[in-house]
């Protein structure tokens, strides 16, 4: 088991690769790395982090600060996370627990504009929901329409605001 403080959040460099398979049922949910970098590398507003354990890249998620966020909350400082995933040979050590631990002290640092994340998470993916709130992330009442199911608006605040 990987301990929480050994889980980093990195922006990611265009000079590295973020690259690994996730099993079909977790596609369902999200998309791999390479096709959310290839599909947003081009948009100021989005912002792609890597997930460090033990200095190795074990996942990935986008920070977006495009329109799309304010289907998901009214506040002008909400960043809305996408894209989460972590790569599945580090599945199953804390990793994904330990990001979203680390996500507001990153965010006071790197993006000091900002006070909240706010994140869709399908309401048939279970495992996902308990993972975000486990983290601190609660369920905002909101829920959206996607192509692949209704999603649970959720939100975390970083430490500094509320």
């Amino acid at each position: 088991m990987i301990k929480k403080r050994e889980v980093t959040l990195h922006r990611y460099s265009s000079k590295r690769s973020i690259g690994y398979d996730l099993p079909t049922h977790q596609l369902e949910f999200t998309r791999l790395p390479i096709e959310i970098i290839e599909k947003d590398a081009n948009d100021p507003l989005k912002h792609f982090i890597i997930i460090k354990a033990r200095g190795e890249d074990a996942g990935f998620f986008e920070l977006d600060e495009s329109e799309d966020r304010k289907k998901y909350s009214n506040n002008p400082k909400a960043l809305l996370l996408r894209g989460f995933s972590v790569n599945p040979k580090y599945q199953g050590r804390g990793i994904a627990t330990g990001s979203i631990y680390a996500l507001p002290e990153f965010m006071e640092m790197e993006f000091p504009d900002f006070d909240q994340v706010v994140l869709g998470v399908n309401a048939r993916n279970i495992p996902a929901q308990r993972l975000y709130q486990k983290a601190g992330f609660e369920d905002t009442g909101r829920r959206i329409m996607r192509s692949k199911g209704e999603q649970l608006v959720m939100s975390l605040y970083t430490n500094k605001a509320k």
